[in-house]
């Protein structure tokens, strides 16, 4: 499957959110692996495992994104 996402394109069962913030700059979550990588304008990069799809709804709905498809979909 590849989706999408505010011009990005997405590796099989991941998801790319670009997020507005002045340290982070995008947000990626892995479904299968349940792993959602933070990554930071200055290239860093931080990945936290075992997040669970719900989780990670309610982590994106704390960050400013841009608009996403997927979201509205998932949220609606």
């Amino acid at each position: 499957m590849t989706l999408k996402t505010s011009g990005q394109i997405s590796e099989r069962d991941e998801f790319i959110f670009p997020v507005h913030t002045r340290t982070i700059a995008q947000i990626r979550y892995d479904i299968r692996g349940q792993v959602m990588t933070v990554v930071y304008h200055d290239g860093r990069s931080r990945t936290t495992t075992g997040i669970e799809g719900s989780a990670m709804l309610r982590i994106l709905a704390q960050r400013p994104l841009e608009p996403s498809p997927f979201l509205l979909r998932t949220v609606i």
